[in-house]
């Protein structure tokens, strides 16, 4: 009777073990994937931009996708640390650095509207500034867009120091935070020189009366943004959501969906090439950011 009772027991812990594993591994697949997006708009914008993606892909994977909005290289570091987000969209500068400290993996590359996984970014002045070259821009005022952006800082600033103007010790370097600032801090002389990606600017004209402005030059080119993820994610995740990613533009509604971004000069995504980053690694020792 005893041991009856002994094996019994026996069974019953093995069933409440057996019970709990399975709730623990079906648990996560209910959870909302958290979907960073690093964006100079406000959070209510971006929001209402990424909202319809995130319907999208959470319909195709069965799950909620919940849109997070960390500021900042900070902010975004601190979301993957404390596992706050669970994929994310960001430029290809703080990709990098998150990948350089082994906390994230890349998912799906970004195609701009341009068809190309490198854009580069345009140099402007006022017409009558008399900057006729970067070499003039030495002992002047040089907006930036964001001390984290690919195109609004690195491949600029690159592009700068390798024709012998360092933007730390002989510019004025100022942060703009937005594109739109950016242009019209040149167009009221706040500043000589702007710059931005050469999409971005393309699409701001459309917007903003460009026509006091001129393009002195352009930029190395950098890799555009991408989708990463933590790299804790289950693996089995991380290829469901990339599989979506690359199938949109194959599909009726993906397509439909990837238009509506096309105000973010994104056209589809693509699969991931690590070679890239060699580009990133180039430009950040061309900018002299030795601590990168």
């Amino acid at each position: 009777m005893v041991r009856y009772f002994v094996a019994s027991v026996q069974v019953l812990v093995l069933c409440v073990i057996s019970l709990a594993s399975n709730l623990a591994v079906a648990e996560p697949q209910n959870k909302p994937v958290r979907m960073g997006i690093i964006s100079l708009a406000s959070p209510a914008t971006t929001f209402k931009q990424w909202q319809s993606f995130a319907d999208y892909l959470g319909q195709h994977l069965n799950r909620e996708i919940e849109i997070v909005v960390p500021k900042g290289f900070k902010k975004i570091q601190q979301s993957v640390v404390e596992q706050s987000v669970d994929i994310f969209f960001i430029n290809s500068y703080i990709f990098y650095q998150l990948k350089q400290q082994g906390l994230v993996k890349a998912l799906a590359q970004m195609e701009n509207t341009s068809g190309s996984v490198l854009s580069h970014s345009v140099m402007f002045v006022r017409s009558d500034s008399g900057i006729e070259t970067i070499e003039d821009m030495r002992g002047q005022k040089v907006a930036f867009v964001s001390p984290v952006g690919a195109g609004g800082y690195l491949a600029p600033r690159a592009t700068l120091y390798k024709k012998g103007v360092k933007t730390s010790a002989q510019t004025d370097e100022e942060f703009t935070g937005n594109l739109s600032s950016s242009i019209h801090k040149v167009l009221l002389g706040d500043v000589k020189l702007g710059t931005m990606c050469e999409i971005n600017y393309k699409l701001m004209s459309q917007r903003v009366n460009t026509g006091d402005i001129k393009i002195i030059a352009e930029s190395e080119k950098y890799p555009e943004a991408l989708f990463g993820t933590r790299i804790d994610l289950p693996e089995k995740l991380q290829q469901r959501i990339t599989s979506i990613m690359l199938a949109m533009s194959n599909d009726k509604d993906g397509l439909k969906i990837l238009k509506s971004l096309s105000v973010l000069k994104i056209k589809k995504f693509v699969p991931y090439d690590e070679n890239i980053e060699r580009l990133t690694k180039k430009l950040i020792k061309m900018a002299e950011f030795t601590n990168k």
